[in-house]
């Protein structure tokens, strides 16, 4: 039980900041949603609003955060409750928004074969520098906060 609830927290955190991930070249604005995410972040724990959060407040938003991932009440959450709840629900809704946003380039509301593969081999062009090949440097994207890839030569339009 443990090691369960530090990553339970994780977990929550992740999803709970999925909607601020941000895809602006924009450091300003980047910092400003950073800043202003913190700031609902503890609001939401910080119930009586005097700045800090105590330990009694950390332990109603963790138990609520527990609560919303055990659907069934038994006290125990498992990885089917966890893969059929509202929060990954949204986030993988709003990966496949981005997705469709990302290769429709059409306005269709879906994506073609004929999208996709272009939009990837553009990528590919981008990314050899028109050499026909890419090495392991130029294919693997290095690793950016948050463990997500950075790929330098990706436009905001490109990333999502």
């Amino acid at each position: 039980m443990r090691t369960t609830i530090p990553l339970l927290l994780a977990l929550a955190f992740v999803a709970g900041s999925a909607g601020a991930a941000d895809t602006s070249s924009d450091t300003t604005s980047r910092a400003a949603r950073r800043a202003e995410f913190q700031q609902r972040f503890l609001d939401q724990i910080d119930t009586n609003h005097d700045g800090v959060v105590s330990r009694a407040e950390y332990q109603a938003w963790v138990d609520a955060r527990f609560a919303k991932l055990d659907t069934n009440g038994d006290g125990h959450v498992d990885a089917n409750e966890i893969a059929a709840s509202p929060q990954v629900a949204q986030r993988v809704q709003k990966r496949a928004e981005r997705f469709v946003n990302r290769y429709d380039t059409s306005g269709s509301g879906n994506v073609s074969k004929a999208d996709f593969e272009a939009k990837e081999m553009a990528r590919f062009d981008r990314l050899s520098g028109g050499s026909g090949t890419l090495d392991a440097d130029q294919l693997l994207p290095r690793r950016g906060a948050f463990g997500r890839h950075h790929d330098a030569t990706a436009t905001p339009d490109d990333k999502g």
